[in-house]
């Protein structure tokens, strides 16, 4: 979460984002929406089934195994900018 600095409400976005952050807050949104977060101290708050499952919690041995996308080069980049605005607007 960001907030923009020419925020009309910067302090009621600063307020909003410290109580999202509340473990017990992030915790019953990874409980919602299945989908992990990366407040460590909500761990303990997030149901059992969901906390123990590799989809949403992959194991270190797992994560061990993963990597980021790398950025691509220019021209594979224009490419597939240009094949995007393709297929949205059907030219």
């Amino acid at each position: 979460m960001a907030i923009p600095s020419d925020a009309a409400h910067a302090d009621a976005a600063l307020k909003w984002i410290n109580y999202i952050l509340q473990p017990k807050v992030h915790a019953a949104i990874t409980n919602e929406v299945f989908y992990p977060n990366g407040n460590l101290a909500s761990k303990p708050y997030i149901k059992p089934e969901l906390a123990a499952n590799p989809q949403i919690f992959p194991s270190e041995t797992e994560l061990a195994t993963m990597y980021p996308e790398l950025p691509l080069p220019a021209d594979v980049l224009r490419l597939r900018n240009r094949l995007w605005q393709k297929f949205k607007t059907g030219y």
